[in-house]
């Protein structure tokens, strides 16, 4: 199994996934999926949110809270969701807004495993 079918499973289980990317540390993307349609600078957005996780890993931290393993953004045009497989990369989501984060995180922690496996 590749990256690439990692994220088209995800996709063919819940069709509100819309893209996804397997990112480092640094936020660059190794790999990147999308829906056909759509536009997103998914590249830019998985640069964005990963430093976003490492700064709620930090409050998690230090609040007690232990590391942080996912974090979840909902917005009004969609939701992302990112979670770290090993200590260089994440795996990032992006899901339509009504889709059901329950449903999501279940199916990026399946990805997580697979995705570790590859590593």
């Amino acid at each position: 199994m590749t990256f690439l079918e990692i994220f088209e499973e995800m996709h063919r289980k819940d069709h509100g996934v819309t893209s996804g990317a397997l990112a480092g540390v640094d936020g660059l993307t190794v790999e990147e999926w999308r829906e056909p349609g759509d536009d997103r600078d998914l590249s830019a957005l998985c640069a964005e949110i990963v430093q976003f996780f490492r700064e709620s890993d930090r409050i998690a931290a230090e609040n007690g809270l232990g590391a942080a393993e996912e974090v979840h953004l909902g917005g009004d045009r969609a939701q992302v969701f990112i979670r770290k497989v090993a200590p260089e990369y994440f795996l990032v989501i992006v899901t339509k807004p009504g889709t059901v984060p329950g449903k999501c995180r279940f199916l990026l922690r399946q990805a997580a495993r697979r995705t570790r496996e590859m590593l």
